[in-house]
């Protein structure tokens, strides 16, 4: 059964109505035609049998007694096979102008009279009907032999949509899309390849989470325990000492702060292809857009060595470098300069240190950096000094 409103149906409503339209306009030219043809045809006999006439009508002219015409057997009956009808013989002193349906020859005789011979053209008329009927019914065949062959090779065609449309209900984790004809067309094969090429990322995706959680649960374990230590030993030895609890704890919060934050930057892979792309450019308007932040802290910037084009994911990068001189933004000292070098497919970030520790310094900030490197292709370096911190990219 065919929806209404259904691709198939569609397609195939689309080509009858191109037809019916080719149909009209052959239509309308073959009448043009057929009445052309029938008409001059009927026009050169009409002028043929009044020639003929003329030597019986040229003695008497006018006050010939054209009867004998009508008696002539050839003379009828080959006007009449040619469709004349109503065949009247008659003469009148000025040009007969023929009336409405009326097919007229005239001679004019030599005292200026007109021989005229008339016919209706009913017959003409009769007979481009009857073509118009025939080829209706021929259409009206043809429209249902090609709807009914359209539907068939059009559900051939499309067959392999629907497979993929039940594949994409009863998905499991694992599944590829597969086609199970072999003539299939390109383009739904390239259907199949895109909807492959998706899964994968998304599956790829939900594994990132799973490393994501599984490594931010083991990590965040640690500091949580050692809080819960501490509470306890607080609770139980009344000579602690209350300051040094407070800076323990407030060395704690620290480090679980910034592990959770690091584990809040995870979010940060995107689907993208690759493209070229100039890193000056990119680094400059990512830096455009957090220059409120750098003036608020009486931080500058500066940008060294030469502009390289870079062909990987785009938005990851920016998403990366972003994350990159945050960090460096956030924890490099007031009213410091913060470095950026680029030189032979490398970008190095260098801050000076202010207070806090730098969200890269965490085990979880470095594990980023490693996926990262993987998705974008390069390796990486951190170089955590007494008085500065720098984060070196070294793209492949």
């Amino acid at each position: 059964m065919i929806k209404l409103y259904s691709l198939k149906s569609r397609i195939i409503l689309f080509f009858l109505l191109l037809s019916s339209v080719y149909f009209i306009i052959n239509m309308i030219l073959n009448i043009i035609y057929i009445h052309n043809e029938k008409r001059e045809g009927l026009e050169i006999l009409m002028s043929h049998a009044i020639n003929e006439s003329y030597d019986y009508v040229k003695k008497y002219q006018e006050k010939t007694n054209l009867f004998f015409l009508y008696e002539i057997p050839h003379m009828t009956s080959v006007l009449e096979k040619s469709g004349a009808r109503n065949i009247e013989f008659f003469f009148t002193p000025k040009e007969y102008k023929p009336q409405k349906n009326e097919i007229v020859v005239s001679k004019k005789l030599p005292n200026g009279y007109y021989f005229n011979l008339k016919s209706t053209d009913n017959e003409i008329k009769k007979h481009i009907y009857e073509a118009i009927f025939k080829s209706t019914m021929q259409h009206l065949l043809y429209l249902v032999i090609f709807g009914i062959l359209g539907m068939y090779f059009i559900h051939k065609m499309l067959l392999p949509l629907s497979h993929i449309a039940q594949q994409c209900k009863n998905y499991k984790d694992g599944n590829e899309f597969y086609l199970n004809d072999r003539f299939v067309s390109s383009e739904i094969e390239e259907l199949k390849r895109v909807l492959n090429t998706l899964v994968r990322r998304f599956e790829e995706l939900r594994k990132k989470d799973k490393e994501i959680f599984a490594e931010a649960t083991h990590e965040l374990k640690t500091p949580l325990a050692i809080i819960k230590a501490r509470v306890d030993s607080y609770k139980e030895n009344e000579s602690h000492s209350k300051n040094k609890f407070i800076d323990s704890i407030n060395e704690d919060i620290k480090r679980l702060y910034l592990e959770i934050k690091s584990m809040l930057y995870f979010n940060i892979f995107d689907f993208d292809e690759k493209e070229e792309f100039s890193i000056l450019d990119e680094i400059k308007q990512s830096i455009l857009k957090v220059e409120i932040l750098l003036k608020a802290r009486g931080l500058e910037y500066e940008i060294n060595g030469s502009d390289f084009m870079l062909e990987t994911r785009k938005k990851l990068f920016i998403k990366m470098f972003n994350s990159i001189f945050e960090n460096a933004l956030t924890y490099a000292k007031e009213n410091s300069k913060i470095i950026i070098e680029l030189e032979n497919k490398t970008l190095k970030v260098r801050n000076i240190k202010g207070s806090g520790n730098n969200l890269f310094s965490s085990k979880l900030g470095t594990k980023i950096l490693k996926k990262l490197s993987i998705e974008l292709e390069f390796t990486f370096n951190i170089k955590d000094k007494k008085d500065s911190y720098e984060v070196a990219i070294y793209f492949n």
